[in-house]
């Protein structure tokens, strides 16, 4: 759920997020790699997040280990495992798909070098919440059809961050949304576990910052 919205004009102009993040993707999914298929159930659960997922995946975020419904590149080091935790019976309905796709996401750390202007937005709500930026992620939400990459027009999905490693547990956190053209959204954690952030990801691009309020 959304918190409130902070118009754009107030943070920044214009809102760059990296394009190496879209190429990468497109590349990938482009490929014949089935990506969609569910990995295999003796597939060990790694400490820290791998690359390549397959949908149904475990992954451990914040310690506790979570089935990811999407496919994807999971490769954000910032934090402590992200997964997708929509059912995956729910992705239709929920991103709009169409017969034959297959939603797939990508999920790398941002900073700035990589999206210089998406930053000064996050930093710049951040501080309007008397907050505090502890990790950035670039999202790009989309579906496969026949190996190639399909932009969603609609749609979103929860995902499930865990806490950069040292973070307070005792504080309160949010997410701050950045879409490109520079819309920022205030978005609410979503679950009660101390050492996780649920929030809502929309299709599409986007950079999503873990924020302490």
């Amino acid at each position: 759920m959304k918190l409130k919205k902070i118009l754009a004009a107030t943070l920044a102009a214009t809102m760059v997020l990296s394009s190496a993040m879209t190429v990468s993707a497109r590349n990938y999914y482009s490929s014949s790699a089935p990506a969609e298929e569910p990995a295999p159930a003796s597939t060990p659960v790694s400490s820290e997040p791998e690359t390549i997922k397959g949908a149904n995946a475990e992954i451990k975020v914040g310690g506790a280990v979570v089935r990811t419904s999407i496919a994807g590149a999971y490769a954000a080091r910032s934090v402590q495992g992200v997964a997708v935790t929509t059912p995956a019976s729910d992705l239709a309905a929920k991103l709009g798909l169409k017969a034959g796709q297959k939603a797939v996401i990508t999920i790398y750390d941002a900073d700035e070098k990589n999206s210089p202007a998406a930053m000064a937005s996050i930093n710049a709500a951040a501080e309007a919440l008397g907050g505090k930026v502890l990790a950035a992620l670039n999202i790009n939400l989309g579906a496969k059809q026949n190996h190639k990459w399909v932009a969603l027009e609609g749609g979103s999905v929860a995902l499930a961050t865990g806490l950069p490693k040292g973070a307070d547990t005792t504080k309160t956190y949010c997410a701050v949304c950045v879409l490109p053209g520079g819309e920022v959204t205030i978005l609410e954690d979503l679950d009660t576990n101390p050492k996780t952030v649920t929030f809502e990801v929309k299709s599409g691009i986007g950079a999503y910052a873990i924020v302490a309020k």
